[in-house]
């Protein structure tokens, strides 16, 4: 994946709401290295081709539906990302662009032509620093260069610029491609939860294997850190999840976090380890959603 997004890390940027369709090759230089990529826009999707160490990439963006597309041919793999994850705003300078407007201020500077394209010329900073500087192309709806400040020779720009109709095919990923998460794992669907849980009161620290149903329950007594240690014991994935239950009610999730953060799957022979700030007098419950799991609890000393 880091190969993958090793050239989009900093910058060409699309504009809000562009509508020029066209095909250019995107020089992207890092510190002075050069690369070359291909460039398909339709207006509103967007598609960069490149090759990278040897291997081939292709990011498609679709703005309309919110997700952004990575695409590994060799492998026949795709990895999905909503538009707005650090994922796919490291794979996409568009959201990434995006984000920093949010964060810092955009200056007009003028205006300059570009490859033969009246541009106008913008510059981000950070408080009194510069850390882009960009043009833009109102007939192509395009940001044609983007500079990097804080990196000496580092920069992208578009050439070779050759306006036209874009084929959609291009923006479709082929139905033979395996879905894979960002780990490149293969995608296995989860199950629905159990219809009914095994209930296990029990105290820490706590040590054992559960399988999907189980559904593990225990108070905190002591005011200090919880380890939670777990390991795959199967070939299938094995998720659990856990809630905090205070006063007999479970608390919200800006209190005992997110569901995804409390959500811990793993695939085969995986194991992960966290420490947990819980409260005494609070009542956890670990539910095993799916495979089977070793569990263990310690309180740090």
């Amino acid at each position: 994946m880091k190969k993958l997004i090793f050239f989009l890390f900093i910058n060409l940027l699309l504009l809000p709401l562009c509508q020029a369709q066209f095909k250019a090759d995107l020089v992207n230089v890092k510190k002075g290295n050069k690369s070359i990529y291909h460039l398909q826009s339709d207006g509103t999707k967007y598609r960069y081709d490149f090759e990278e160490s040897g291997m081939k990439g292709i990011v498609i963006v679709n703005p309309e539906k919110g997700k952004t597309a990575i695409l590994m041919p060799d492998k026949k793999f795709v990895h999905y990302t909503e538009l707005s994850s650090g994922v796919s705003m490291a794979n996409d300078p568009f959201q990434s662009f995006l984000s920093m407007r949010r964060r810092y201020t955009d200056k007009i500077t003028g205006k300059e032509k570009i490859n033969g394209f009246d541009c106008e010329k913008s510059e981000l900073y950070a408080g009194d620093q510069k850390l882009f500087t960009a043009w833009y192309s109102e007939s192509l709806n395009f940001l044609l260069k983007m500079i990097n400040e804080r990196e000496a020779d580092t920069y992208v720009e578009l050439s070779d610029i050759k306006p036209g109709q874009i084929d959609q095919e291009v923006f479709k990923v082929p139905e033979d491609y395996t879905e894979v998460d960002q780990r490149m794992r293969p995608l296995i669907a989860e199950p629905p939860p159990p219809d009914s849980w095994n209930t296990i009161e029990t105290t820490l620290p706590l040590k054992g294997e559960f399988k999907r149903g189980d559904l593990i329950s225990f108070k905190i007594t002591e005011d200090k850190n919880h380890k939670i240690s777990l390991r795959n014991l199967t070939s299938d994935p094995a998720k659990i999840i856990w809630r905090t239950i205070r006063d007999g009610k479970e608390l919200p999730d800006n209190e005992q976090g997110p569901i995804k953060w409390r959500t811990s799957r793993l695939f085969a022979e995986e194991t992960s380890s966290r420490t947990l700030a819980w409260k005494p007098g609070d009542k956890i419950i670990i539910e095993v959603d799916e495979g089977k799991m070793e569990i263990e609890l310690t309180i740090e000393k």
